[in-house]
C-alpha cells in the first residue's frame, strides 16, 4: 500500500479543480471546461513538462470514467418522453421535424450517407478503405458534448434530447458497424458476429425483473429505508448494474461502451430523474472524480511525437476536418424548423466534435491495415482539431442574439398576467404581446417579459420567426382578434401549436388548434363552485399567501408508510425531506419514518392540516 505513487492523482485533481474555478472567476463562458482540461493534460504530460508518472491506477481510472460518462449519456434519455413523443398513427411531414427521436435519426443517417461520396472522393485520391471511413466520419464524441449540454442547463429541453439522442445513435450504430465490419475482415461473414445482439436480450431480461422487484413492498421498504444510510444502497446497486452489462459486453467481445450505455438506458426508465437523490450521487461521484480523470488522461496520453512530420499531413488533416463538418452541419440543419438557422448550425457544429470513438475507431483501422500510420497521426489531429474548434463555435453561435422563447402570449387581459406569472414559476421563458399599455407595468412590476404592440399587424407576428416546437397562446380581449391572429399563423405560417378562446363564429370548426369555448369554461368554473369548493380555492389563492415551515415527523401510524399513501391538504406540498443528514426531494414512493424532517409549502390553513398529520 505504501508503494502506491498518488502524486499523479494529486496533480490531476488540482487541475480538475482549478480549470473550472479559474474560468467561472474570470468569466471565460466561450471556452468548455472539457477542453482546458484535456489541454492542462497536454501540458503537465510526458510531452511538455512531464509532471505525471505513467501509474497503472490512473489507465483504470480513466477507462472507468470513461465507462460512467457514457453510462450518464444513457441515464439522461427520457425513454417515456420519447415513446409518449412518438407519432400515433402515420407519420406525418410535421412530425420530421419536430419530434425528437425522429429528428435524431435523420441526422445521423443523413450524416452516415453523406459519408458515403465524400469517402469515395478522398479515396480517389488517397488510398483509403471507403467502407472504414465511411463508418468513421458520423462519430461523435458523447465525451465532449455531453458535459457541455449539462453545463448549459440543454439536456431536459428539446434541443439537447435530440442532441443527446443523436450522440448515442452514432454511438451505437458505429460500434456495431465497426464490430461487424472489422469481423467480417478478419473472419469473413460469420454467425459469432452478431453476438453484441446478447447484450439487448440481457436488457429486455433485467428490464422485466426489476419491474417485478419495484412491485414488491418488502423490497421498495428496504430500499429506502437503507438508500441514505451508510450502505448507500441504491448507488451500489447501481454501479453493480453498470458493471453486469460492462461485463457482458467484454464476455461477448464488443465494445464495453456499448454495456455502459444500455445499462445507463436501463436504469432511465425505473428512475424518477427529476425528484430522485440517487442522481445527485451519481453526479457527484461521476462528475467529481472518475470523469475529470478521464479527460485530463486524455491529454496526458496524446503522442505528440506524430506530429513530427505534421506539414506533409496537412493536406489529409484539413480534408478530413472538413468531412467531420460536412456531414454533420449539413444534416442538422433540419432543425432550423424547430429552433432557428443559428441555433441548428450551432448543434451541427457541437455534434462535430470527435474524440474517444474517432480515436478508437483509427485505432482499429490501423490493426487492420486500412489505414497507415500517416493516415491514424492524421485522423487523431483532425480529432483534436475538432473537439477544439466546436465546441467555441457553439458557444459563440448558441449564445449570441435575442433571447428565444417558447411560449408567445398574445394578451391584453388579466388572464394573460396570470398565464405568464404561473409560467415563470415553472421556469418556461416566456414573452407576451400586449395589446393595451394598462397592462404592461403590473408585467414589469413581477419580472415578467413584455412587449406594448399597440396594432399587433401581421408583422409584428412575422418578427417574432416562430419555430415548430414554440406555443402561441392567443388571449386578447376581442374574441375578433383572436380569431384574425390564430388564423394567420394557423394558415399563413402553417404553425399548428396554438391555444386560444374558441366561438363557432369566429374559428373554423375543423381547424386542428385547441380552443377553449369560453361558455364551457364558464359553466365548468360553476360546476366546481358548487361541487369542488376546496380545489378551487386552492387554484385560486395567491402565491403570497403561502409560506414554507418545516415539520419534524412523529405520527408512529405515518412510520414506514409510502407519501401516495397519505392524505395530504390540496392545498400544499411536500418540498424537501431530511434524514440521517441526507437531503433529498420526496416523491409518492417516498417511505415516511419517525425523525424526518420535512419541509411543506401552503397556506395558513395546509400547514395547521399538515402539522397535525405528521404530528399526530
Amino acid at each position: 500500500m505504501d508503494t502506491i505513487n498518488y502524486l499523479p492523482l494529486l496533480i490531476i485533481f488540482v487541475i480538475a479543480w482549478a480549470v473550472p474555478f479559474i474560468l467561472s472567476w474570470f468569466e471565460i463562458t466561450k471556452v468548455p471546461a472539457v477542453i482546458v482540461s484535456i489541454v492542462m493534460g497536454v501540458i503537465v504530460g510526458p510531452y511538455v513538462l512531464d509532471w505525471v508518472e505513467d501509474v497503472p491506477y490512473l489507465d483504470f481510472l480513466a477507462k472507468t470514467g470513461f465507462l460512467f460518462l457514457i453510462f450518464l449519456a444513457g441515464l439522461e434519455i427520457d425513454i417515456a418522453k420519447i415513446t409518449s413523443s412518438w407519432p400515433k398513427g402515420r407519420i406525418k411531414g410535421l412530425d420530421l421535424v419536430s419530434n425528437s427521436l425522429i429528428v435524431a435519426i435523420i441526422i445521423y443517417f443523413g450524416s452516415l450517407l453523406l459519408s458515403i461520396p465524400f469517402a469515395w472522393l478522398v479515396h480517389q485520391f488517397i488510398p483509403i478503405d471507403i467502407v472504414f471511413l465511411t463508418i468513421l466520419l458520423p462519430t461523435v464524441a458523447l465525451s465532449i458534448t455531453l458535459p457541455i449540454l449539462k453545463a448549459d442547463g440543454e439536456l431536459s429541453r428539446k434541443f439537447g434530447q435530440i442532441m443527446l439522442m443523436e450522440g448515442a445513435i452514432s454511438t451505437i450504430m458505429s460500434i456495431i458497424l465497426i464490430a461487424v465490419y472489422s469481423g467480417i475482415l478478419k473472419n469473413g461473414f460469420q454467425v459469432e458476429l452478431l453476438l453484441f445482439t446478447f447484450i439487448f436480450v440481457a436488457f429486455v431480461v433485467v428490464y422485466f425483473v426489476g419491474k417485478r422487484l419495484i412491485k414488491l413492498r418488502t423490497f421498495q421498504a428496504l430500499l429506502y429505508q437503507l438508500e441514505h444510510a451508510a450502505s448507500q444502497i441504491r448507488v451500489r446497486g447501481t454501479v453493480a448494474l453498470l458493471l453486469f452489462f460492462v461485463f457482458i459486453a467484454h464476455l461477448i467481445e464488443t465494445e464495453l461502451v456499448l454495456g455502459a450505455f444500455v445499462a445507463g438506458l436501463l436504469l432511465s426508465i425505473f428512475v424518477s430523474k427529476e425528484r430522485s437523490p440517487l442522481l445527485f450521487k451519481l453526479d457527484g461521484m461521476s462528475y467529481g472524480f472518475f470523469i475529470p480523470i478521464f479527460f485530463i488522461k486524455v491529454g496526458i496520453d496524446l503522442d505528440l511525437s506524430a506530429l513530427a512530420n505534421f506539414q506533409e499531413s496537412v493536406p489529409f488533416i484539413l480534408t478530413i476536418l472538413g468531412g467531420f463538418f460536412l456531414t454533420q452541419v449539413i444534416p442538422a440543419l433540419i432543425m432550423i424548423k424547430i429552433f432557428g438557422l443559428k441555433k441548428a448550425l450551432a448543434g451541427g457544429i457541437l455534434l462535430t466534435a470527435r474524440m474517444g470513438l474517432t480515436i478508437a475507431t483509427a485505432q482499429i483501422g490501423l490493426s487492420l491495415d486500412l489505414i497507415s500510420q500517416a493516415d491514424n497521426t492524421g485522423i487523431v489531429t483532425a480529432s483534436i482539431l475538432a473537439s477544439l474548434i466546436s465546441p467555441l463555435l457553439y458557444k459563440m453561435l448558441g449564445h449570441e442574439g435575442e433571447q428565444h422563447y417558447n411560449i408567445y402570449i398574445f394578451g391584453g387581459s388579466k388572464a394573460s398576467l396570470y398565464l405568464a406569472e404561473r409560467m415563470q414559476m415553472h421556469g418556461v421563458l416566456t414573452m407576451t404581446l400586449l395589446n393595451h399599455k394598462v397592462l404592461v407595468d403590473d408585467f414589469h412590476r413581477k419580472g415578467l417579459v413584455a412587449n406594448y404592440v399597440p396594432n399587433m399587424s401581421t408583422e409584428s407576428i412575422d418578427r417574432l420567426h416562430l419555430r415548430t416546437a414554440d406555443m402561441v397562446v392567443v388571449l386578447t380581449q376581442t374574441k375578433n382578434l383572436n380569431a384574425k391572429i390564430s388564423k394567420y399563423i394557423e394558415n399563413e405560417l402553417g404553425h399548428k401549436k396554438i391555444i386560444t378562446l374558441w366561438k363557432t363564429k369566429h374559428m373554423d370548426p375543423e381547424s386542428e388548434l385547441n380552443h377553449i369555448d369560453i361558455d364551457k369554461m364558464l359553466a365548468h368554473h360553476v360546476e366546481d363552485i358548487i361541487l369542488r369548493p376546496d380545489s378551487l380555492n386552492t387554484l385560486a389563492e395567491s402565491f403570497n399567501e403561502y409560506r414554507v415551515e418545516e415539520i419534524t415527523m412523529s405520527n408512529e401510524k405515518l412510520h414506514g408508510k409510502m407519501v401516495k399513501e397519505v392524505v395530504f391538504p390540496p392545498q400544499g406540498s411536500l418540498v424537501l425531506l431530511s434524514r440521517s443528514k441526507e437531503i433529498f426531494i420526496p416523491h409518492g414512493n417516498t417511505h415516511l419514518l419517525e425523525g424526518d424532517k420535512i419541509t411543506v409549502i401552503g397556506n395558513s390553513d395546509a400547514l395547521i392540516e399538515f402539522r397535525n398529520i405528521l404530528t399526530e
